[in-house]
């Protein structure tokens, strides 16, 4: 549904205010185990932006946020957006200059976390920085927030899955109009309790997440610093939003205790769940989990309920949604072919922020090509088979690793497997098998996974890590993972 110009940004911030008009008591967040009503959330946006409004911070520009406390870093958005500005999130000022970008009129902090001082960083980007005080009272705050001429929007960084670190703006324009798809997909409603944990604001789920809560109307639960568990126990979640790297725990450390509730939905995104995994989270926390099909740039096209371990690798694509697996020319391929995955575009996405040779080789004619290799069963479920770069050759045989990897996890029942093909200096190629694990695997173990999974690959070499490289949202860094497995093989015996 298309929605009058100038009215989009505005949606979250009118969405809120009129929740808290209709149910002011009611929980809009909780972070660390404080809550804060809509209406205190309404408040606080009403002041910040007059706050923000009264700095005169130039139009069309782009505002670093650098704040760790992901309340108040909403909140400081929420306002900043609603004036028309762009936002994007850091972890620390010194990653600002890895952004590249030109635009860039102010990087805010917020004054209650001491941050060092930045006027001398800020000048050399030619750039202000803001210390955004704790708290202010400024007079005749507005009630209902007022239209902003130009919308902003939000810079969120890729999981790095396509090569390199991307950035997509998402413009409030067209973003609103796949909220409440994105929020149905996921069984996002009034009445959900989401818990978020820490993921940050550069994130897809750490922006996407929280805003389809807020616009439904929601509560969300943020949990930073420590102690992820305790919203399990402490909250009535409807809704936890994980990857299966931050949900170790559960099968990890049996000791910290949890709630198991069976009417809570468990959704998790970015990575194969092992299914070990898959049986302890069942054990202890709920029967509701769900495998997330999803990507920065086409957003959630899948959340597939688990109810036997075949789901795990069989995506039932949402009727709103259009996938197709295709061939080199980009022809439809049919059921059972193994082809190119590509997404249909929903939200007018065209490309990265400032990377034109990225954007035409992911993006073409409104579809995202994500670098996934795929096929569709005769149910019409979607399979992966690994992606076009995570492809070994082995003596000239193009070898995809994601179906052996899988296999490997689930036969050893260790946390990840990662293959790859490697030749050390005065070496010849050949493929090394990283695992990580908790636990020691014997000999025997290996050797029968390598006859029964390996054969046809010749010579293998396994590696064991307590724990793979892996981006924040828990993906495996192949290259970093390349380079350290480089690195122990050259070091003497």
């Amino acid at each position: 549904m298309s929605l009058p110009a100038g009215q989009e940004a505005l949606m979250l911030l009118e969405k809120i205010v009129a929740q808290a008009q209709a149910t002011p008591q009611k929980t809009a967040y909780i972070h660390n185990g404080v809550a804060c009503s809509y209406a205190e959330f309404a408040q606080a946006l009403a002041h910040t932006r007059q706050f923000f409004a009264q700095q005169r911070l130039p139009a069309h520009s782009v505002v670093v946020l650098c704040v760790e406390h992901l309340a108040q870093a909403w909140v400081l958005g929420i306002a900043l957006r609603n004036l028309g500005l762009t936002t994007v999130s850091v972890g620390q000022a010194s990653e600002v200059d890895q952004l590249g970008l030109d635009t860039i009129s102010c990087l805010l902090t917020w004054a209650p976390e001491n941050p060092p001082d930045l006027s001398a960083q800020a000048a050399r980007g030619t750039c202000r920085w803001l210390n955004v005080p704790a708290s202010f009272h400024p007079t005749d705050a507005p009630a209902e927030p007022t239209p902003a001429q130009h919308p902003g929007g939000h810079i969120i960084q890729t999981s790095g899955t396509t090569g390199t670190y991307k950035k997509i703006l998402r413009d409030a324009v067209a973003e609103a109009s796949t909220l409440d798809l994105h929020a149905q997909i996921n069984g996002i409603s009034a009445e959900s309790v989401v818990y978020v944990r820490d993921f940050p604001l550069w994130t897809a789920g750490g922006y996407r997440w929280p805003l389809l809560s807020w616009h439904q109307g929601a509560s969300v639960v943020f949990q930073q610093g420590q102690d992820f568990h305790l919203p399990l126990l402490e909250q009535a979640l409807t809704h936890v939003f994980a990857t299966p790297m931050t949900l170790m725990f559960v099968s990890h450390a049996p000791e910290l205790p949890v709630r198991r509730n069976d009417a809570m939905r468990l959704l998790v995104t970015g990575g194969a769940m092992p299914r070990t995994l898959v049986a302890a989270l069942k054990q202890r926390l709920t029967q509701q989990v769900y495998a997330v099909l999803a990507s920065t740039e086409a957003l959630t096209v899948s959340a597939t309920r688990i109810d036997d371990l075949d789901d795990l690798a069989r995506h039932q694509i949402h009727p709103a949604r259009q996938v197709q697996v295709v061939d080199e020319t980009e022809q439809l391929l049919p059921a059972g072919k193994v082809g190119l995955l590509r997404i249909k575009i929903l939200d007018g996405v065209s490309g990265y922020l400032n990377d034109v040779p990225a954007s035409r080789a992911f993006f073409r004619d409104g579809y995202f090509y994500p670098g996934d290799l795929a096929v569709f069963h005769a149910d019409g479920r979607l399979a992966l088979c690994g992606r076009v770069t995570d492809v070994i050759n082995v003596l000239g045989s193009k070898i995809a690793t994601a179906p052996l990897e899988a296999a490997l996890q689930n036969q050893l029942t260790v946390d990840a497997v990662c293959l790859l093909s490697l030749a050390p200096p005065g070496a010849d190629e050949e493929v090394y098998v990283a695992i990580e694990s908790q636990r020691n695997l014997t000999e025997a173990e290996l050797q029968t996974a390598a006859q029964t999974l390996l054969a046809h690959l010749g010579r293998v070499h396994f590696h064991f890590f307590r724990q793979l490289p892996r981006n924040p949202m828990g993906k495996v860094l192949r290259l970093a993972l390349r380079q350290q497995l480089l690195a122990r093989l050259a070091r003497p015996d």
